[in-house]
């Protein structure tokens, strides 16, 4: 992930992260439909091809006067794979998603109603 640092009274900093050390990740943006739109608050939890289990939470707020990406990261080391995800939407909906790939920005609708089929096309890779 690359960094932007503002401080008062100075010019920005942008801090580029390019190294290639071969380490894996995942992010998910979320669009809510029953919850709000960027799925603020919605909690996740993945578990790796080893069986690891990895938390996060979608959330802007990470310190006094400050944001970040609304879209939820994971690094996942050497882990190439994932198992499965599970999402907590605020609405009180739980999706669950198996199998997805590492190393893309999966993008994650909301289903429309608590009961619903899941299926590959509720994610769209990046």
């Amino acid at each position: 992930m690359d960094i932007v640092v503002t401080s008062l009274g100075e010019k920005p900093r942008i801090l580029m992260n390019n190294a290639l050390n071969g380490n894996h990740w995942i992010m998910f943006d979320l669009r809510g439909h029953r919850s709000n739109r960027d799925g603020i608050g919605a909690q996740i939890e993945v578990v790796t091809g080893s069986g690891r289990t990895l938390y996060n939470h979608a959330t802007t707020s990470v310190g006094f006067m400050s944001s970040s990406d609304r879209r939820v990261h994971f690094g996942l080391g050497k882990e190439q794979s994932i198992k499965s995800a599970e999402i907590r939407w605020p609405s009180g909906i739980v999706q669950t998603l198996d199998h997805l790939a590492v190393d893309q920005i999966a993008k994650i609708e909301e289903p429309r109603s608590r009961t619903f089929p899941l299926s590959a096309t509720s994610v769209v890779p990046h």
